[in-house]
């Protein structure tokens, strides 16, 4: 991200990127947008834009949101940089930008040159969307298999290295597994999907997983250096015996994908299951102002990419304040949910964090120079 040294001080009225220059997402929301006359827009109407920094995994998830937000508010738009989640934390330490976006809320801790979060009211951290994340295989005519935490290590360490080792075929019983290869093929350009996979390993693996919770895959585990994760969606496809893991707008109805176990329980991977274990999930409070959606594995798959929004409690003037509160409410209205499952394959959180996210982003208010 470019650093401007003037701080962002008024809402302004264009923005760098424009609704029709966020990636292809924009181009499938705005198509008829970016080639019809602007609509009227009336003298009270909310205007202006609002700058984002980020986790690249949002820019699909933020274009989908400012569709919605756009239309009751036609003169209002979003500018958002995908430079990661810390450079927007830090950026929004600096007031360099209006909101920021991280994948766990841990990770809103702050270099220490950066100064106080949002200054002395702090920040609101909002669980804003859920991207389940599936194991899928390359097993030409065999579905529903089933893998446990530990097989799925072993798989990642070279440890299980055939698709009819006993472990797998233990909790498979009935099923002809084939005596092939299996071929993990793994990407190492998607960080949010590699952190909630080694979160689930260390939770659920035990000391059979032990490199804890990274970003990044340990070194004893091989990838495909510098592929995008569509890419090795095409590998796949082409190898019979392979695994991979990807989030679920990859995977669509394109992959068989295996079953996890969850505190002992198997549950598939289907939007309805996710959906289940985040309806079962509680709403946790980690901190004022923070809230994180918790999945029940008992009740649904729980392996997913949690997504956050980070606002100001309080903003220098009440016109920006105005437009971040209409911009988190329109990111938490059934609109801006409906939009992210069509066009981000994300579901949303809960009712119960909804609702108390809602209530948060109410209460933003004008603070003091």
């Amino acid at each position: 991200m470019k650093r401007r040294d003037k701080k962002i001080t008024q809402p302004r009225i264009t923005s760098p990127l424009g609704l029709c220059g966020i990636a292809v997402l924009a181009t499938v929301l705005t198509t008829t947008a970016c080639t019809a006359p602007p609509p009227a827009v009336s003298d009270d109407a909310l205007r202006g834009s609002l700058v984002g920094v980020g986790n690249g995994s949002m820019s699909a998830l933020v274009a989908a949101w400012q569709e919605g937000w756009r239309g009751p508010n036609p003169a209002v738009s979003v500018a958002f940089s995908p430079d990661g989640g810390t450079t927007g934390i830090d950026a929004l330490a600096r007031e360099q930008t209006h909101f920021a976006t991280s994948t766990m809320p841990g990770s809103v801790e702050l270099p220490a040159s950066s100064g106080q979060l949002c200054g002395p009211s702090g920040p609101l951290i909002l669980p804003a969307a859920v991207l389940p994340v599936g194991v899928a295989y390359n097993l030409p005519g065999i579905r529903n298999v089933k893998l446990n935490a530990g097989i799925l290590s072993g798989i990642l360490l070279r440890e299980i290295t055939r698709w009819n080792d006993p472990r797998i075929a233990q909790e498979n019983p009935g099923l002809d597994l084939p005596d092939i290869e299996i071929t993990p093929l793994l990407s190492d350009d998607d960080q949010d999907v590699t952190e909630a996979v080694t979160e689930y390993l260390s939770q659920e693996a035990g000391s059979e997983w032990g490199f804890g919770i990274s970003a990044e895959w340990p070194e004893s585990v091989d990838v495909k250096a510098d592929t995008k994760p569509i890419a090795v969606a095409s590998y796949l496809d082409d190898t019979v015996g392979g695994l991979a893991v990807f989030e679920r707008g990859i995977i669509g109805s394109r992959f068989s994908t295996a079953s996890l176990q969850f505190d002992g329980t198997y549950q598939s991977f289907s939007p309805d299951s996710v959906l289940a274990a985040i309806e079962a999930g509680n709403t946790a409070s980690t901190a004022p102002g923070a809230l994180e959606q918790e999945l029940d594995g008992k009740a649904g798959y729980a392996l997913a990419v949690k997504e956050y929004v980070v606002l100001c409690r309080e903003y220098p003037h009440a016109e920006i304040a105005k437009l971040v509160s209409s911009w988190g409410q329109a990111i938490f209205s059934e609109t801006g949910q409906r939009n992210a499952n069509i066009f981000a394959s994300a579901l949303p959180p809960n009712s119960k964090t909804s609702d108390q996210a809602k209530e948060l982003i109410a209460a933003i208010v004008e603070g003091t120079e």
